[in-house]
């Protein structure tokens, strides 16, 4: 099994940190985040971010929006030469002050040394996080 590429580490320290500079350092051109739920009806299979930008911008409004976050229980691996496989568990209180807890899986395609996607899914535990 492959190790896990150091880009996947700037990646993470720029997602966390809402840096869409450094994340544009870190993914493809084409880059999308694939959201475990859409804003509305019409987005059943999740809203779709494009590029850096939206991607700290989301990051930001969760920053602003949820407390208390934590993810525990992380766990990557790679799955061949070009998918990073995450597990974790996310929880903390939304904007209606509520608490979530949910069981999440990341899959983080790779393509020329970039990330290339974040295809999110969460195992929402009650009503879910209020966006």
């Amino acid at each position: 099994m492959s190790e896990i590429p150091p880009v996947f580490q700037d990646f993470k320290r720029a997602m966390f940190r809402c840096d869409a500079g450094a994340l544009a350092n870190t993914v493809t051109d084409d880059f999308v985040w694939e959201l475990h739920a859409g804003a509305s009806p019409d987005e059943p299979a999740g809203r779709v971010l494009r590029g850096p930008d939206e991607m700290a911008a989301e990051f930001s409004r969760r920053k602003l929006k949820w407390s208390d976050v934590r993810y525990d229980d992380v766990d990557e691996r790679m799955a061949g030469d070009d998918l990073i496989i995450q597990t974790f568990v996310v929880s903390g209180t939304d904007s209606r002050g509520e608490r979530f807890c949910s069981h999440a899986v990341d899959l983080y395609p790779l393509r020329d040394g970039r990330v290339a996607a974040k295809r999110t899914y969460w195992k929402i535990e009650g009503p879910g996080p209020a966006h």
